[in-house]
C-alpha cells in the first residue's frame, strides 16, 4: 500500500517506486510537450515527434528531473546554488546519455556543433544554462505540484496507472529496438552495395567514389552510354534503393535532423538528400 500522507516536498528517493516512476513519466512528457513547441512548431512551424519513443516521451527528461531531484535536499530552499548543481549535473547527465546512445547505436542523435561553447557536440553552454533554469523550476514549482498530484489520484489509481503505463512503455522500447534495427540493416545494406560497387567499378576511369550518392549516379550515368556493360540486376538494385521509402530511417532523421552515424556516414548522407528529394517532389503536388 502506497501511503501520500505529508509528503510535501519529499525527497524522490523516499518514494515508493511507482510513485517515482509517475514522476519520471511526467517529465519525459513535459520534455516531449518542450521540444516539440521550440523544435516542431516555432521553429519548423509544423508538428514533428521530437521523442526517440513512439510515445509522447523524451526519457532524457525524465532522468534530468529525477536527477535534479537527487540533490540534497537542503538545496532546495536556495536559488544560485541550486542553479549551478542543475546545471552541472544535467549537463554530465546529456553528454553520458550522448555518448552511451553513440555506443550503443552507433549514431550521434544531436549535435551542438554550431553552437558556441559545445564540448563534443554532445553539450553546450546555451543548454547547460537552461538546464539551471529548469532544476530551479522543477524544485520550487513543477515538483510540489506533481506531489500534490499524485496524492489527488490516490493510492488505487497511481498503483494501476503505473502499471499499465510501464506496460505500454515496455512495448513501446520494443517497437523502437526494432525500428532500430531496420535502421541500421538499412544502411547496412547500402554500405555493403555501396562496397560491392567499388570492387566492380573502382578502376574504371568513369567511376565517382568520393561518396554513395556519386557512385550511384556515376554508374547509372555510364550504363545510360553502355548497358551492355553494366549488369540489369545492378541497375535495378540501384533504382530500388533511389526509390525505396526507408520508413525508420525516415523517421528517425525527422525526429533528429542534426543526427549523424559514426559507422554509416556516407550512407545516412544519401537517405538525408533522398528524403529531402521526396518531401520536395511532395510539396511540387
Amino acid at each position: 500500500m502506497i501511503i501520500f500522507k505529508d509528503m510535501n516536498m519529499m525527497p524522490v528517493y523516499e518514494l515508493p517506486f511507482k510513485a517515482a516512476f509517475l514522476i519520471f513519466i511526467m517529465f519525459s512528457m513535459v520534455g516531449w510537450i518542450s521540444e516539440v513547441l521550440y523544435v516542431g512548431i516555432f521553429h519548423e512551424h509544423k508538428f514533428v515527434n521530437r521523442g526517440f519513443l513512439y510515445g509522447p516521451l523524451c526519457p532524457v527528461y525524465g532522468f534530468g528531473g529525477i536527477v535534479i531531484l537527487l540533490l540534497p535536499a537542503k538545496l532546495y530552499s536556495t536559488w544560485i546554488p541550486l542553479f549551478f548543481a542543475s546545471m552541472i549535473l544535467c549537463t554530465i547527465v546529456e553528454y553520458f546519455v550522448s555518448w552511451f546512445m553513440e555506443k550503443m547505436f552507433h549514431t550521434r542523435w544531436w549535435d551542438y556543433s554550431h553552437y558556441k561553447f559545445n564540448i563534443n557536440g554532445r553539450i553546450c553552454l546555451l543548454n547547460s544554462v537552461l538546464f539551471g533554469f529548469l532544476g530551479l523550476g522543477v524544485i520550487r514549482f513543477v515538483y510540489p505540484q506533481m506531489l500534490h498530484f499524485l496524492t489527488w489520484l490516490g493510492d488505487f489509481v497511481v498503483m494501476i496507472s503505473a502499471d499499465a503505463i510501464g506496460v505500454f512503455l515496455t512495448i513501446d522500447i520494443f517497437l523502437t529496438v526494432r525500428k532500430l534495427v531496420d535502421f541500421s540493416a538499412t544502411m547496412e545494406k547500402i554500405k555493403v552495395f555501396g562496397e560491392s560497387l567499388r570492387d566492380h567499378y573502382g578502376n574504371e576511369t568513369w567511376f565517382r567514389s568520393e561518396n554513395i550518392e556519386e557512385m550511384l549516379a556515376s554508374v547509372k550515368e555510364y550504363a545510360a552510354i553502355s548497358k551492355d556493360q553494366i549488369s540489369q540486376s545492378i541497375l535495378d538494385k540501384i533504382d530500388r534503393i533511389q526509390n525505396a521509402r526507408h520508413a525508420a530511417a525516415e523517421s528517425f532523421m525527422a525526429h533528429f535532423p542534426t543526427m549523424k552515424s559514426i559507422q554509416y556516414k556516407d550512407e545516412l548522407e544519401h537517405l538525408k538528400s533522398h528524403v529531402k528529394a521526396r518531401i520536395k517532389a511532395h510539396l511540387k503536388k
